[in-house]
């Protein structure tokens, strides 16, 4: 099965669970027109693809390929082991996930590119398609630089995109996780519970739960935060940032450059 197919596969069953289950079983019920978002989410999502297929003119997956291939990579020449390889190149992935999100909230520039994401009053499965085209470019331009860098295995780099695809919709879904449930899942992976708060409007939620599939790094660098708050009741968004202007496409591509955006 194409590598494609298996993202797309994975991508459309999460994203129709999970929004069959917001739908009916909210953690809370929606303030906004849910189409509109919708719409607008998915217009940035299409725009960010093509982007990507335009610049790059290749997926992740297949740029590994031709690096092994060739023998390029770090792992190429001082791994021995493919499970050691794997395992590596798909920690690896996950570390620059961290690393860039974690940058973008560090460096103000990059700050306003990545406020797009914040910036939106609900938080739903389609909270994980908004992001800056500018932002789409520069983090999978880091994968890039990480492929080309360490040359891990395609099927370990499927495996990470794989599961970066599934986390983006499962940790911006709004459900609601039994306690007993996510407690036992944030030993690993980022639940919805955790990114919650990293979207509050405050800036000291924003800086924590920075990770995307595995909860490790934000435990071992000291930004992780367990739920300690009535979910329901935390308000997420960006402050000064009001729901109309969320809504409109036009002024989200142009917020990273609009002097009276919030956060500059």
């Amino acid at each position: 099965m194409l590598p494609g197919r298996v993202e797309s596969y994975i991508f459309l069953g999460a994203l129709f669970s999970f929004a069959l289950v917001e739908t009916f079983r909210p953690l809370r019920p929606p303030r906004l027109s849910t189409p509109r978002r919708w719409l607008n989410h998915t217009v940035l999502l299409a725009l960010n693809t093509v982007l990507n297929v335009l610049l790059f003119r290749g997926g992740l997956v297949v740029f590994a390929s031709l690096m092994a291939a060739g023998g390029h990579g770090l792992l190429n020449h001082f791994a021995s082991f493919y499970a050691l390889r794997f395992a590596i190149g798909f920690f690896a992935v996950d570390l620059v996930h961290y690393a860039s999100h974690y940058t973008y909230h560090q460096i103000p520039f990059l700050w306003r590119i990545h406020q797009v994401h914040h910036a939106d009053p609900e938080f739903d499965v389609t909270t994980g398609f908004r992001f800056h085209p500018a932002e789409a470019l520069l983090t999978q331009g880091c994968n890039f630089a990480l492929i080309a860098l360490l040359g891990p295995p395609a099927l370990a780099v499927l495996a990470a995109e794989a599961a970066t695809l599934f986390q983006d919709i499962f940790e911006h879904a709004n459900i609601e996780v039994p306690p007993r449930l996510d407690r036992f899942l944030r030993w690993f992976l980022t639940t919805p519970n955790m990114h919650r708060i990293h979207h509050s409007v405050e800036r000291s939620g924003q800086d924590r739960n920075f990770g995307t599939i595995l909860t490790w790094w934000d435990r071992l660098f000291g930004t992780y935060a367990q739920p300690s708050i009535e979910l329901k009741r935390l308000e997420t968004g960006l402050e000064g940032y009001p729901a109309p202007q969320s809504a409109s496409i036009g002024r989200t591509l142009a917020m990273p450059f609009t002097a009276s955006s919030p956060g500059s």
